[in-house]
């Protein structure tokens, strides 16, 4: 029976955690969200807390927390029972509301610990609702790639092919993952954002073919290319920035980040596109000819 009552409240909370992982993409400048809410509309207790032998699970950030002695076979989850008048919830359940987040209670009884048993608040989410705790860190992590132009910003030339290119090293995945403890066992989502675009508009409007695209940080210029060898991201002014009233073209590179999240059970999912930008100020001028007799 003990066993048969283990394996009934793995499944239950296993499916009710994965109950809806279904995936929505997000096409936005803004961080995408998983389901079109906000991110503060669950309010988790993300540190957790205990009082006397009562434990709010919380949501913890890094690599996956071990089990440790939770793995003893001798020990067993179940839903708490009513106690007392107090107690609320539907059913035989214990539950509780903390904002938009709800709780239900379990014991945790291991006789071979003092005290046997432990009271542990555990909070009913979702993998997405992890997947999206865990972007928000990401977005957080998110380094600012600024352009760089050869020749410089303000040194460009009309027909002369300008790179552009973000600091190569910067061009790698960041990921975070968000786990929290049930009675199902460690549950964990890894949420990823990988480098797609980089995105190049030259603010020239009419006078030029932008945006440029390119799907790669850019190759970064030095001395010895010349001024004629192309680039894999590389746009070519045919006007002089001297049709604009300041002078300058405004311009905007921009990195798009594509967003998934994964778990340890198997499911996974897209978040959307999140993309990134950073102004610069581009003087384009023409290339005098000098004429000699």
């Amino acid at each position: 029976m003990k066993s048969n009552t283990k394996r009934v409240m793995s499944i239950a909370i296993a499916a009710a955690l994965l109950g809806t992982a279904s995936s929505v993409v997000a096409h936005a400048t803004q961080a995408p969200l998983i389901d079109g809410s906000s991110v503060n509309s669950s309010t988790i207790d993300v540190s957790g807390s205990a009082h006397g032998d009562q434990i709010i699970a919380g949501i913890k950030y890094g690599a996956p927390p071990s089990v440790g002695s939770d793995s003893d076979t001798e020990c067993e989850w179940s839903e708490s029972m009513p106690r007392d008048a107090s107690a609320t919830g539907p059913g035989n359940a214990v539950t509780k509301q903390i904002g938009s987040t709800q709780y239900r209670l379990f014991d945790y009884t291991c006789p071979a610990r003092d005290p046997a048993t432990t009271y542990h608040w555990i909070p009913q989410v979702s993998t997405k609702q992890l997947a999206q705790h865990a972007a928000s860190v990401v977005y957080d992590n998110l380094p600012a790639m600024w352009g760089n132009f050869a020749p410089p910003a303000r040194r460009g030339f009309v027909d002369v092919g300008t790179w552009i290119w973000v600091n190569p090293l910067l061009w790698i995945p960041v990921a975070v993952t968000a786990s929290i403890i049930t009675p199902a066992g460690i549950i964990s989502v890894t949420t990823k954002a990988t480098p797609k675009k980089l995105i190049f508009n030259p603010g020239d409007g009419n006078l030029g073919t932008g945006p440029l695209t390119c799907k790669n940080p850019g190759l970064i210029w030095m001395s010895q290319f010349g001024d004629r060898m192309p680039s894999p991201c590389m746009y070519t002014y045919r006007h002089s920035s001297a049709t604009q009233v300041s002078g300058l073209f405004e311009s905007d590179v921009a990195v798009q980040w594509h967003v998934t999240w994964s778990t340890n059970l198997g499911a996974s999912g897209t978040i959307g596109d999140l993309t990134l930008h950073t102004s610069h100020q581009m003087n384009i001028r023409e290339v005098q000819a000098l004429v000699s007799h």
